[in-house]
């Protein structure tokens, strides 16, 4: 099976609260799990719907996942001093469950 994947254009993520972000796929795809979704060979209706519902992460949380994604792809390969990315010390155990999840 090879990696039919398109990167163009944009997905949206949808919270178990209703909110969805709308985020280029570009960036989304940061996630090992968010892209293989959209392995057109996968099957996954994510890739046929365009969105991925998270019904275990609330629309604070997953902003900051979608805040991450963008933190990533400005510095990512950056050689200069990259400034901190913050998070609050309540959440920082809720996302290093979903980084390991997302495989980011």
């Amino acid at each position: 099976m090879s990696d039919e994947i398109d990167t163009q254009g944009s997905l949206t993520l949808i919270s178990n609260d209703g909110f969805q972000f709308v985020i280029s796929k570009k960036i989304a795809f940061a996630s090992k799990t968010i892209r293989n979704m959209f392995n057109k060979n996968s099957g996954y209706i994510e890739a046929k719907e365009n969105c991925v519902k998270f019904e275990e992460m609330n629309a604070v949380t997953l902003e900051k996942v979608c805040e991450y994604f963008c933190y990533r792809e400005k510095y990512h390969g950056s050689k200069g001093q990259i400034p901190e990315f913050n998070i609050r010390p309540e959440m920082a155990l809720e996302l290093m469950t979903i980084a390991d999840f997302l495989e980011t």
